[in-house]
């Protein structure tokens, strides 16, 4: 760290004041070689080259010109760099895979979009799992980054539309101080074609320019190096994968990048989402109530709309491992709903407070008149 006082630029100034020295690793800065990671350090003829998702040429000319120049006046995040990182997707192969802990312990944990943390996902009701400690034992509960289409950060409550006051949104906020900052955001502008659509550029001012901003613009350069690097002349693709947008990211910012719920090709029988699994797994009768195999998306290349090709992904993601790029942890192709960690289950026979015991493996012992067995009375003390 070093005082305010020196004139050198500041990488980082905290709210006492105090300046930080970036770490000459990881996102912060000009890259040694390659794209880097967030817009304000990007080339920028190359930024001007492109359309969106590849590049932001509806920036570079006429009235939107001064955006380019906001843009590379952003600032980079505090923490430039982690060891280890925890990239986790969506797929169902995590449940009853019990990788919680493992993902926790990363230096970093970055999710995908909107899918949930176990914390999260015990607020879904649809979901499979029904306790806090279940879903925390597959999936994890630390979120550090989420790596989110600036459509899905349209839904959340403190998009700039829904923050500000009139004239400038729905909101009652005059300006964006007082905006969540944990867990960090990087936003990608996703959406292929002429326009900047909801990246025009007094939206990305209004999100990204101000003290207070806790999200950071991923450069299109990177999605670019993403794209040439590993679905060059792919079919039914118009851009990768927000997944593989969070995967681009931490190969820039992490030491080493570990995998969790990405799908490999294998496990088609699993389903899509695990926050969307059906709670038995997704027997054949599910089907009638919304379940979504993987299959779907690795046969039917329009299953995305044109968007992504998830069967490209999967060779891709094997790729990338195999050279060792990424640490892959495949999950389970079993579909289950992952039933309770083994520490809320009654002992088989085991008789429960007021009747009998008998865990179903969910940690929901049958009781007898006066109530559940110790397995759920256990479970319940766990949750909330």
């Amino acid at each position: 760290m070093r005082n305010t006082l020196y004139t050198m630029p500041c990488h980082f100034q905290d709210s006492s004041g105090t300046c930080n020295d970036m770490d000459p690793r990881g996102v912060c800065g000009l890259p040694a070689s390659g794209a880097a990671a967030f817009v304000q350090n990007g080339d920028q003829r190359k930024l001007c080259s492109r359309n969106p998702p590849y590049g932001f040429r509806p920036l570079c000319a006429g009235a939107a010109g001064p955006a380019l120049a906001m843009l590379r006046g952003l600032r980079d995040p505090a923490r430039c760099y982690y060891p280890t990182c925890a990239v986790v997707g969506a797929s169902g192969n995590m449940l009853g895979a019990r990788q919680g802990a493992e993902i926790d312990a990363h230096d970093a944990v970055i999710r995908i979009n909107a899918a949930p943390d176990g914390n999260m996902a015990l607020l879904n009701k649809h979901a499979p799992h029904r306790h806090r400690a279940t879903w925390v034992a597959d999936v994890g509960a630390r979120t550090s980054w989420r790596v989110i289409t600036m459509e899905g950060y349209g839904y959340l409550g403190h998009y700039p539309r829904f923050w500000l006051a009139p004239p400038l949104g729905h909101g009652t906020h005059a300006n964006m101080s007082g905006i969540p900052q944990d867990p960090l955001l990087a936003v990608v502008c996703h959406s292929p074609g002429t326009t900047m659509g909801r990246c025009r550029a007094a939206r990305l001012d209004q999100t990204f320019n101000h003290p207070e901003a806790a999200s950071y613009l991923l450069n299109p350069e990177l999605i670019s190096e993403m794209e040439a690097e590993h679905f060059s002349g792919v079919k039914g693709q118009r851009t990768p994968s927000t997944g593989m947008a969070a995967i681009a990211l931490a190969r820039k910012m992490c030491g080493v990048v570990h995998l969790y719920g990405f799908g490999n090709g294998t496990c088609g029988r699993q389903c899509y989402h695990y926050y969307e699994c059906p709670a038995d797994g997704g027997a054949d009768g599910d089907k009638g109530r919304g379940f979504v195999d993987q299959q779907k998306f690795l046969d039917d290349e329009g299953a995305t709309g044109g968007y992504h090709n998830f069967s490209a992904q999967a060779l891709a993601l094997v790729r990338m491992a195999e050279r060792r790029q990424i640490v892959a942890h495949w999950g389970t192709c079993a579909p289950n709903g992952g039933g309770a960690p083994p520490e809320f289950r009654n002992p088989p026979g085991g008789k429960g407070a007021g009747g009998r015991g008998g865990g179903r493996g969910d940690g929901r012992g049958r009781g007898g008149r006066s109530g559940r067995g110790r397995g759920w009375a256990k479970w319940r003390g766990r949750e909330g």
